[in-house]
């Protein structure tokens, strides 16, 4: 009995020694399911968080009411770690319409080499466009994203490969950054699955190998010359068809080629972004006339806060009113098969964190043919960051 009290106190001046630290059975092998990093360093370097979104809709299509209908669109896991010095993992899990799409966004590993040199490798939100690199709904004033950000580019664009960032400081005030990877890049499926030219149904979901075994490009530089202004210029070059197989040449080379420009200026309290998005698909001249050749869009936006403290609890508590214009068309070469919409919005934010918004849609469709067909919607949005 004495020697499992002396035990018994042994163990107590232990764990208070750990500071109550969980106390984990040793590893029976090196690199077994307990000599893990997250296990041995856990609380130490990783930290999570996230954001979910939920939208209410009311539509009226073509003069059809369809009513109210509330989607929980997104619920979004963000981890990051640190596992040396200069050196993170970081990822990002997107939860879409309660569980029914689960996807990694973006899990890649960061490696700092220098300001204005450094690599990354993984699952890269590729840099095309800024509405691609920056879309958190909580950070967004409108609840859709730009027509052209999702159509074309099209949003949220995740690719498989490897290449460098960096920034150059060319004054105090100025910034000059860079993004530029190779990537598995999109695949035919862009006029095989499709009855027109749609780029989103060529992206490479399943992040497998790529189709044509020649990787493709994607980079994006900017510059901000002050804080609240940036222009930004990107593009993504590579070949979508599959050309050679076996070493054997069964297609030409076809290039599918996006260019994006996006600014951003603020005037005092009134902030204005553009985006313009053009894309050109090369195509076997059977399908030329069929499927389109050159698509193009772009979005016009300005968000004006006002009414600061609205609350005492929130002191950051605001409104901000905004207002934007989309046009996306689909097919360069045809009067038609394009979709024109505009937005208002009014946003209540509790913090810059939180916000509820809502917005009121016009939105105008024509087919290939030109018959177009109009719609209205209502959105009700809550946005918050976790």
């Amino acid at each position: 009995m004495k020697r499992l009290a002396v035990l018994t106190l042994m163990m107590g001046n232990v764990l208070s020694a750990q500071d109550t630290a969980l106390v984990r059975p040793k590893a029976l092998v090196a690199g077994g399911i307990y000599d893990k990093p997250f296990i041995t360093r856990l609380g130490g370097r990783t930290v999570i968080g996230g954001y979910t979104d939920v939208v209410g809709v009311f539509a009226r299509t073509a003069g059809i009411n369809e009513g109210w209908s509330f989607e929980a669109r997104r619920f979004n896991f963000f981890t990051y770690s640190v596992v040396s010095e200069g050196i993170v993992v970081t990822s990002e899990i997107e939860i879409e319409h309660g569980a029914e799409e689960i996807r990694l966004e973006y899990g890649l590993v960061d490696i700092a080499l220098h300001d204005a040199v450094n690599f990354r490798g993984g699952v890269i939100l590729s840099p095309l466009g800024k509405t691609n690199l920056v879309h958190d709904s909580p950070r967004l004033e409108l609840i859709e994203r730009p027509l052209a950000a999702t159509e074309i580019i099209p949003s949220t664009l995740s690719e498989v490969g490897v290449g460098f960032f960096g920034a150059f400081y060319p004054s105090d005030r100025s910034r000059l950054t860079y993004e530029i990877y190779a990537v598995n890049g999109f695949t035919q499926d862009i006029i095989e699955d499709t009855p027109g030219t749609r780029i989103a149904a060529g992206k490479n979901r399943l992040f497998e190998e790529d189709n044509n075994g020649e990787p493709a490009v994607v980079g994006r530089m900017a510059f901000s010359p002050v804080f609240g202004s940036e222009l930004g210029l990107s593009f993504h070059a590579g070949a979508y068809n599959v050309f050679s197989v076996d070493g054997l040449k069964v297609d030409d080379r076809r290039m599918l080629t996006i260019l994006a420009v996006d600014a951003e200026h603020s005037f005092g309290w009134i902030n204005i972004q553009a985006e313009y998005v053009h894309a050109s698909i090369d195509l076997q001249p059977s399908l030329r006339g069929i499927f389109a050749g050159r698509q193009y869009g772009y979005s016009v936006e300005t968000h004006v806060p006002f009414g600061s403290g609205l609350f005492s609890r929130w002191l950051r508590s605001h409104l901000t009113a905004s207002a934007r214009v989309d046009f996306v068309d689909f097919d360069a070469d045809v009067r038609g098969d394009d979709h024109v919409r505009t937005t208002l919005g009014l946003n209540l934010r509790f913090t810059q964190d939180v916000a509820l918004k809502l917005n009121y849609e016009l939105n105008w469709m024509r087919d290939r043919e030109g018959n177009q067909e109009r719609g209205m919607r209502m959105l009700l949005g809550l946005a918050s960051y976790f």
